[in-house]
């Protein structure tokens, strides 16, 4: 039986990169714009966007022949979005308050303050990491929708939904 090729790291995840900060600045991105900034080839563009649709892209074919180069993506969804970091999730939520307060504990110059406020991130990031996680997750919930639980996971590794338990 043939391996199966991981295309995340190398394909999906750029061009959903791409695609989610092309739309910042135009109502629809084509396979073309796509290729221009990841630096990869329209058919592989257009083979990313093919996976990454429905779940995370708005794809669109255009009658052309097949030629891939005027193809369009109309809209990302939420979980793209939380993917690549534009949004948070609860996990990221909290991994930045516990960076925050590690920087400031770092930067304060009062001894005491400055314990208080490493000891505040070694709780939040580390023994209390779950009950905090679950903490945001209601928080986030009403403002980002059902998927405030979906976590971007590490820098190439495909999002996971996060169990009721926090983990």
């Amino acid at each position: 039986m043939a391996r199966v090729q991981d295309t995340w790291a190398a394909r999906d995840l750029p061009v959903l990169h791409a695609t989610v900060s092309l739309l910042e600045d135009s109502y629809l991105v084509t396979v073309a714009d796509i290729a221009g900034q990841t630096g990869l080839d329209e058919a592989e563009v257009a083979r990313a966007l093919e996976a990454l649709d429905p779940g995370y892209v708005d794809f669109r074919k255009t009658t052309t022949g097949g030629d891939p180069k005027f193809w369009y993506v109309l809209k990302v969804t939420p979980d793209a979005r939380r993917v690549v970091g534009q949004w948070p999730t609860a996990q990221t939520l909290v991994t930045r308050l516990t960076e925050q307060l590690s920087a400031a504990a770092r930067e304060e110059s009062d001894g005491e303050r400055q314990g208080l406020l490493a000891y505040a991130a070694r709780l939040i990031g580390e023994t209390l990491r779950e009950p905090v996680v679950r903490a945001a997750e209601s928080v986030l919930g009403p403002a980002l929708g059902a998927s405030a639980g979906v976590d971007p996971g590490e820098p190439g590794q495909p999002a996971s939904v996060e169990s009721e338990s926090g983990g």
